[in-house]
């Protein structure tokens, strides 16, 4: 815990699931920090094996910790949309199965009406011939066979009540269950709309990618526009500035022809040197100083000011692509999962962080470079 305070870097005292792709960062400077101090007192040569793993290690870091904060909104979309339509399957099972018991419910009571219209039939028939029966031999039914003949009528009549009861009731919970099965379609369309709308959004990201890359393309190639004109206008600052040492160098190296010409040009020294200074401040000089001190501190702060407009758009290019990914990854459609390493590898963060966080110190003086190694320059391409 006394190494990980040393750094003075609150993100290495965070739990691990609350770390973010910023803490990451935070992380990289405070490491880019100590790498400064080593390359001030050992050189580079000292961290030249140490610092490509390093940097490594905080790839893999940024990695996990950006697939850690993925959208939940989409994931809980996605999970929401596979409840559904398990249910729907579930739904779907559960009307093939109670179709089949309506039908053979049907099919019982089809085949019980048969029977019961078989014995009325019979007993119609029954019926005429008793009538027929009783016509020809003029016989006078009694009280009680004519109340147990209409008890017969009344209980086919009650057999036949209950039935049509059942048929309704079962009709009733067909309805039921068609209007539930509506519901149901009408919620499975809508989340396909907003399925629809999702993929029409991950266009529009796309679309926006798209535009971003050619940004910092562009700003890429006024980046390196501006720091040619810049080490060209160095080149020309120290030439001036030779040239005007070489001219103090000779005025004040020059014999003078006797005593009186020294005391003469003692008082004059000044002006010789300002002469010579105007001379380097001649107009028709072609190596004469074309910018001031001004205009060059604000040429570096454009240049820093779009090297961090570069970084952020790259950093949001990043976050895109990664979003692309993972959609890809997430997709239902089956693919082949190809475990090759890719030809191009992508370019992390961590890098350019380590770079624009050394970088302005070189330019400042703060850490020497020589223009001819380069060894700050040299150090990022090992990494």
């Amino acid at each position: 815990m006394d190494g990980v305070s040393g750094l003075g870097s609150p993100a290495l005292e965070k739990n691990v699931a609350e770390l973010t792709v910023m803490d990451v960062y935070d992380i990289a400077s405070a490491v880019g920090q100590e790498f400064e101090r080593l390359i001030d007192q050992h050189g580079c040569e000292a961290i030249g094996r140490l610092m490509p793993k390093v940097v490594r290690v905080l790839e893999i870091l940024e990695l996990l910790v950006s697939r850690n904060h993925l959208n939940p909104e989409m994931e809980e979309l996605r999970l929401e949309l596979d409840r559904l339509r398990l249910e729907r399957v579930d739904r779907i099972e559960k009307e093939r199965k109670h179709q089949k018991e309506l039908e053979l419910v049907e099919d019982v009571w089809r085949g019980e009406a048969q029977d019961l219209l078989t014995q009325i039939a019979q007993l119609q028939e029954e019926n005429k011939q008793l009538m027929t029966n009783l016509s020809h031999k003029d016989v006078n039914f009694s009280e009680e066979e004519f109340q147990k003949h209409e008890g017969m009528s009344e209980r086919e009549r009650q057999v036949m009540k209950k039935l049509k009861e059942v048929v309704d009731k079962q009709r009733d919970e067909i309805r039921a269950k068609d209007r539930e099965l509506g519901l149901k379609n009408e919620d499975v369309e809508a989340l396909q709309q907003q399925q629809n709308r999702l993929m029409k959004i991950n266009h529009d990201l796309r679309h926006r990618i798209t535009v971003v890359e050619a940004q910092g393309k562009a700003l890429i190639e006024q980046k390196v526009e501006l720091e040619a004109y810049l080490q060209t206008k160095e080149q020309e600052m120290g030439a001036l500035r030779a040239e005007l040492g070489k001219l103090r160098e000779k005025l004040q190296g020059e014999p003078s022809q006797n005593g009186e010409e020294i005391q003469a040009e003692e008082p004059n020294n000044d002006e010789y040197i300002s002469e010579s200074e105007k001379i380097a401040m001649d107009l028709k000089d072609p190596n004469r100083p074309r910018f001031t001190l001004q205009e060059l501190r604000d040429v570096l702060h454009e240049r820093n000011e779009l090297k961090s407009k570069v970084f952020l758009l790259q950093e949001e290019l990043l976050y895109y692509k990664s979003d692309e990914a993972d959609e890809e990854m997430r997709s239902p459609q089956p693919t082949t999962i190809i475990h090759s390493k890719p030809s191009t590898q992508q370019e992390s963060g961590i890098k350019r962080l380590m770079f624009t966080a050394i970088m302005p110190m070189v330019a400042a003086g703060l850490i020497p470079d020589d223009p001819t190694l380069q060894p700050i320059r040299r150090l990022m391409s090992l990494v």
